[in-house]
């Protein structure tokens, strides 16, 4: 996942490629791809129904004990943090540029958006009365549209803090562009009955200020040749929304509150390949991006679509959590994560943690829902070979909340529960596991164990290259006096490391793809 934000704390935005590109496996564990199709002739014991049933009902218990969702910082309390740290830094950010000349009447324009901070408001901050964070559609704090020209107009005048351009600060105080990129987020191409609004995704991208934010969440969309989404398939995509959210209300409630009450926009499109695609920023409150594939629509796939929304409900949540908060997390990149192979901070640690063990646990709570045996063993699979990463990151997230100063974990108490929460959620999975055809089941122990493997490959790439990452699996480690070469014990097991130019994808996914799937491998690079 690719943070994006100003510094290291404020990274808590994620886009969610494909996960190929994340470790050995191709396509594997890829969090929007679409399941594809076994072989008729493939065999296996279907679970039975009553079994079915038993650990989707445990599933519905382990999403009612969301660490976040049974916070004593209320949402509402959350949300006013937010509101007062972002009011604070707007109107640094407007008084800043208030004293170029020519820079008055933008500057004036800008600031009406927010009531606080009108008439000179932002000239006055100390003296600024208390306030109290409205509902998310309602809150301007929580525009994506304001906080995208917000930020733009910031990094403009960080850029050159020892002689600010006007002309360069003026490019972001134009009213009448802001006001047509709001009129977008205002009035939506068409709601759903929960009050999100949906806005074709191609409509901001025809705005220069929105258009990098977008691009940085979702670079892969939108492309020339990519489908346009005319209002036909608007429907559709609303449609199948609509169905998605309804499950979602039936299966985890806490969290469809939690995803209504972080959610003013949806951002959607469609495209023809397969995978889908959703994301969310810090740096675009309010807001989530939305691209389905046809064959999505098509397939009414709509528990996946529920699981993936509620991965960014997670983003949305723990983000919104975090930058709330008045001690922010430690920014420093110590941490292999085994979704990414490169270091990553705490936070993005935290956030893969909690979304992805939350997404499975809705898929495991739809699988009750799913009478055809062929697609819910197929689903099945898929929830067991994307928790497998989750193996040895929810002990690296365990450990980095150890290392944490009192102070931190004083004002963010409820993410120490998210290690604990998310490895029951493993241990549920391990249970799926245990209900699967022995040579499947094999398959599976086998790929965690490559995980594994590579994990310890990624983290003495690291080491060979300086770094020191944190992993509580690392043991004893040695390089050699070439440089080229560590010995390492991970997790029990000894490792020869050599030194790569790159990190390289392993040879033996296609063997894996093909036993868990039924499928040929070439079949499986199509996800």
């Amino acid at each position: 996942m690719t943070p994006l934000g100003n510094s290291a704390s404020q990274r808590t935005a994620h886009t969610v490629p494909m996960l190929d590109e994340a470790g050995p496996h191709r396509g594997i564990f890829a969090r929007h791809a679409t399941l594809i199709r076994p072989k008729t002739n493939s065999r296996r014991l279907p679970m039975s129904a009553s079994r079915i049933q038993q650990l989707a009902d445990e599933a519905r218990l382990l999403l009612k004990r969301n660490p976040l969702m049974a916070s004593s910082v209320s949402l509402q309390r959350v949300a006013t943090r937010n509101l007062l740290k972002r009011r604070f830094q707007y109107g640094r950010t407007l008084a800043a540029a208030s004293k170029l000349a020519g820079c008055s009447a933008g500057v004036e324009a800008l600031s009406g958006y927010f009531p606080d901070l009108a008439h000179g408001g932002y000239t006055r901050l100390p003296e600024l009365p208390p306030a109290v964070a409205g509902p998310v559609g309602a809150d301007p704090y929580r525009s994506s549209v304001l906080a995208a020209w917000m930020g733009a107009l910031a990094r403009s005048l960080e850029w050159q803090a020892a002689r600010p351009d006007v002309q360069v600060v003026g490019r972001y105080l134009q009213p009448d562009l802001i006001a047509s990129d709001l009129e977008l987020e205002r009035q939506t191409a068409c709601r759903l009955s929960c009050g999100i609004g949906l806005v074709h995704i191609e409509s901001p991208v025809r705005s220069r200020i929105m258009q990098a934010l977008l691009r940085q969440c979702m670079p892969d969309y939108p492309r020339p040749g990519y489908p346009i989404t005319d209002d036909a398939e608007l429907d559709r995509i609303a449609d199948h929304l609509e169905k998605a959210f309804a499950l979602i209300a039936d299966l985890d409630e806490y969290g469809h509150q939690r995803l209504i009450a972080g959610l003013h926009t949806l951002y959607v499109g469609v495209r023809r390949e397969p995978q889908c695609s959703f994301s969310s920023s810090n740096e675009l409150p309010g807001s989530a991006l939305i691209v389905l594939s046809r064959e999505r629509l098509r397939a009414g796939d709509h528990a996946a679509t529920a699981a993936q929304l509620l991965h960014e409900a997670g983003n949305i949540l723990l983000g919104f959590y975090t930058t709330s908060a008045a001690a922010s997390l430690p920014g420093e990149f110590q941490y292999v994560s085994p979704y990414k192979k490169d270091l990553q901070t705490l936070e993005s640690i935290l956030h893969t943690a909690y979304t992805i063990p939350w997404e499975c646990a809705l898929r495991m709570a739809c699988l009750s829902t799913e009478a055809d045996p062929e697609r819910r063993a197929r689903k099945a699979a898929f929830i067991i070979a994307y928790a497998a990463r989750q193996v040895p990151l929810v002990d690296i997230a365990r450990k980095g909340i150890e290392r944490l100063g009192g102070d931190v974990l004083l004002d963010l108490p409820d993410i120490a529960a998210i290690p604990s929460w998310s490895s029951r959620i493993l241990f549920l999975v391990s249970q799926l596991l245990a209900e699967e055809p022995i040579a499947h089941r094999q398959a599976h122990l086998a790929e965690r164990q490559r995980v594994l493997d590579r994990q310890a490959w990624d983290i003495g790439q690291m080491l060979l290259r300086g770094k020191e990452p944190i992993d509580p699996r690392m043991g004893r480690r040695e390089i050699d006096d070439s440089g080229d070469n560590v010995s390492l014990w991970y997790d029990g097991k000894f490792h020869v490391i050599v030194k790569t130019p790159d990190h390289a994808m392993g040879e033996d996914y296609g063997h894996y793809a093909a036993t868990i799937r039924g499928v040929a491998p070439s079949e499986m690079e199509a996800m």
